[in-house]
């Protein structure tokens, strides 16, 4: 949805709740990152044994197959990749394979599927993956590749063992039941992750192959625990050692650093030191909350509002209507934001699920109401965005209660719609691919790029090509509208008028200069001067007699509610500028008379 607002109009980009949208989304993906969700470049794809070797087997042939020893095939993938599966329990299941190319007309197709070859361990090296729809992560980023250590692959020997036979009686199902629910497969994870941050702090990850190779094997088989019955243990020498979990643990359990070890040598610890800096720095956190000043790049209220369809008495009885509810709501949301933020401060295992739906429903219950509240008094959409644009962005700046009238908004954005648009599309065909050149160039439906060529349904051209992690994107200009359903408010004009004589009245205006002594070459040119006061839609221009605009009337200035009046009914007016007040960067105030 946040999406839609900008495609009408991009500077909808610099509105401060769609900004807060973004904000916010670019802050989850640190704070995935500090929990291990680190993007790369590559991609999961299934897996599959050589099908030339299996047949070969099939009818007694010697198996041979199309690949040999650490060789794999996909179509367009070549040169030296790793392959390894999520959760990544130790460093010798990663697998180090060359791509090649293959000719055989059973295979050269396949390019969304790895073909491993028979003569070596890859799929026990890979987890004991069994092909039934395994996938794993496949990269050739090359920090990774010169990370892979060659290590011998573990075997379990005792794989598909099963416990002694037991009666078929409710006391065995309850019994195996009960082994189930116990939470050995994390407990031996974060074991196992604790010596390998450990070994890490030590500065060689081979350091502790004994402790992590003892783990992982029990790792397995406390996954198979479940099946085959067998009682399991992690060791006592290993469990109790771990009396503290790594720092980075707090990003995913919660808690206080005095809970965790605050030791930062091995590399994702210091990665999640510098990363709460980050946040802290780059996001303007105060206090766990954003930094409202860093919302407010630029005004978005004229584009969400569209005040010719209602008299400017009218939109003055509204706002007094509705501001009382804007109170209320604002109160009573007040006190579920803290109920959120306490919850969120509970560790992990401390929040129950319920009380999340709980609070969730609190929010939307309480939006619901006051929408209900507020659509009583004025039915009228557009009026009703209008107003509430006014009272949430205007006079308390906390933006979010005028989002409780998004059919409004939209319609109100809708008539500000820019025609042309920047479009942004994905070129699949390039996806991890390794691309040289900054543009794609496409003739006759066939695009090229360094030496690949490849069809594209696009217009003739060259396109900027760029990259994110991995994913190929193109940027052009069309002319077009956004196909949205939008309400349609009736005008509510009838006749009244709020317009009055004003003498020596202080208003400020807004020069649109980048320096001082601009803006006091414009204030010295207007002083002692009539000029005309015109509406161009949301905005109140200052003109000469040529119709040219010598400034504007900022936002906040143009509704007076206690006075009852609004510059949106001064249309043709005159204004005297009587003298010069303070003049800064872009703006100066003055006192001035309207006729």
């Amino acid at each position: 949805m946040q999406m839609t607002w900008m495609i009408v109009n991009e500077l909808m980009l610099y509105d401060a709740n769609v900004r807060k949208y973004m904000i916010k989304q670019a802050m989850q993906k640190v704070q995935d990152m500090l929990k291990g969700r680190i993007p790369i470049r590559g991609s999961y794809y299934y897996m599959t044994n050589d099908p030339i070797a299996f047949m070969e087997h099939a009818v007694g042939k010697p198996v041979r197959g199309v690949l040999e020893q650490n060789q794999a095939f996909m179509n367009r993938k070549h040169g030296t990749h790793a392959l390894f599966r999520s959760p990544l329990t130790i460093f010798n299941e990663v697998a180090k394979l060359e791509f090649i190319k293959v000719h055989n007309a059973y295979l050269r197709h396949l390019d969304n599927v790895i073909v491993l070859n028979c003569h070596d361990l890859t799929l026990i090296r890979l987890g004991l993956a069994d092909v039934d729809g395994d996938t794993a992560l496949c990269t050739n980023d090359s920090t990774i590749l010169a990370a892979v250590i060659e290590a011998p692959t573990i075997i379990n020997e005792d794989d598909k063992k099963v416990a002694d036979p037991v009666p078929n009686d409710t006391d065995s199902i309850v019994k195996m039941e009960l082994k189930s629910l116990h939470n050995l497969t994390g407990r031996c994870t974060n074991v196992n992750t604790f010596f390998q941050n450990l070994a890490l702090e030590e500065g060689n990850l081979q350091s502790r192959v004994l402790e992590n190779s003892v783990l992982k094997f029990l790792q397995g088989q406390i996954i198979d625990a479940t099946k085959n019955g067998r009682d399991v243990e992690i060791p006592y020498v290993l469990d109790k050692f771990v009396y503290k979990l790594p720092y980075f643990f707090r990003f995913i359990n919660g808690g206080t650093e005095d809970e965790y070890q605050r030791i930062i040598k091995s590399p994702f610890n210091k990665f999640c030191v510098e990363a709460e800096k980050y946040i802290k720095t780059t996001f303007q956190l105060k206090d766990g909350k954003l930094d409202q000043s860093m919302l407010g790049i630029e005004s978005t209220k004229q584009l969400l509002q569209d005040l010719s369809k209602v008299s400017q008495s009218k939109y003055l009885a509204y706002l007094d209507l509705i501001e009382p509810l804007y109170k209320e709501y604002n109160k009573k949301k007040n006190r579920i934001d803290y109920r959120r933020q306490q919850f969120n401060e509970l560790k992990k295992w401390e929040r129950g699920d319920e009380t999340r739906k709980v609070i969730s429903e609190e929010y939307a219950n309480l939006k619901a109401e006051y929408k209900t509240k507020c659509e009583a008094i004025c039915p009228f959409p557009s009026v009703l965005a209008s107003v509430a644009v006014e009272i949430a962005y205007n006079k308390y700046g906390t933006h979010g209660f005028a989002w409780l009238f998004i059919d409004g908004l939209l319609e109100n954005l809708k008539r500000h719609e820019n025609i042309v648009k920047k479009e942004v599309r994905r070129v699949n065909r390039l996806t991890n691919q390794a691309v040289e050149g900054n543009g794609l160039t496409v003739r006759d439906g066939v695009a090229s790029v360094d030496d690949l060529e490849f069809r594209f349904d696009a217009l003739d051209g060259v396109y900027p090509l760029f990259e994110i992690m991995g994913q190929f994107y193109i940027s052009f200009e069309t002319e077009r509208k956004v196909n949205v359903q939008t309400s349609d408010t009736p005008t509510l004009l009838d006749g009244s008028s709020t317009r009055q004589k004003l003498e020596g009245y202080k208003l400020g205006f807004s020069t649109l200069k980048q320096s001082q002594d601009e803006s006091q070459a414009v204030a010295d040119e207007l002083a002692g001067k009539k000029m005309m006061i015109r509406i161009n839609g949301n905005y109140v221009n200052v003109i000469d007699s040529n119709g040219d605009t010598k400034c504007c009337i900022p936002s906040d200035n143009l509704i007076q509610r206690e006075e009852k009046w609004s510059l949106f009914d001064f249309d043709g007016a005159m204004i005297e500028f009587v003298s010069i007040e303070k003049v800064t960067k872009s703006s100066f105030k003055a006192i001035v008379n309207i006729d």
